[in-house]
């Protein structure tokens, strides 16, 4: 019975995954079909998240209710979901921008200025421990990009080799590490839809 339930998912599974391919391909008849299976993985991914949500909810609540070891976090969580919900509900676009202007820009500048000690430390620790060429050359990238961070006259120099590294070596590896996330997409895809993945069958 259960070889037969697993048979059954990755049928159905590599039929689907086949009939959105040909759709989105081809398109003419195959549009209904493909946009029909579209809509219901939307449906099935707001089912999700909804689920997400009340099981977000229920931990962080049990949590609060029980006055377990970190609470407050959790009391903060909790009332931060439920303003935003209600200022989505009640249809407040211009406060909920602010919050978010205010909020969670303010956390991310300050998450990325952390991003200078990480980077700091992590050269401390790498020419301390030995000194190789790809840790000089580290230490290098990491000063020329810090000062030429620093808005001053006196280091236009410093400041053209930075953008220089920030649009050529870093840009090159952006866009291979988002090939390599292309690739491994299209082989799960592939595994997929071959039946070799059995994530489908768990």
């Amino acid at each position: 019975m259960r070889f037969l339930l697993n048979v059954l998912a990755t049928t159905l599974a590599v039929g689907i995954g086949l009939t959105v391919l040909i759709g989105l391909l081809l398109g003419g008849q195959f549009a209904p079909v493909t946009n029909s299976l579209l809509q219901i993985a939307v449906i099935a991914a707001a089912v999700t998240l909804l689920m997400g949500v009340l099981n977000l909810i229920g931990v962080h609540g049990g949590r609060l209710l029980q006055r377990r070891r970190g609470w407050f976090y959790s009391f903060a969580l909790l009332v931060a979901l439920f303003v935003v919900l209600i200022l989505w509900v009640t249809d407040q676009d211009a406060t909920n921008r602010q919050l978010l202007d205010t909020v969670q820009v303010s956390i991310e500048a300050s998450l990325g200025a952390l991003v200078l000690f990480a980077l700091v430390f992590g050269a401390y620790r790498l020419m301390r421990r030995r000194v190789t060429a790809g840790g000089t050359l580290f230490t290098l990238v990491v000063i020329i990009v810090l000062v030429g961070a620093l808005p001053l006259a006196s280091v236009a120099p410093v400041t053209a080799v930075r953008d220089w590294l920030l649009a050529v070596p870093a840009s090159a590896g952006t866009r291979g590490l988002l090939i390599g996330v292309a690739l491994a997409t299209v082989v799960t895809g592939v595994r997929v839809l071959i039946g070799q993945d059995r994530s489908m069958r768990e």
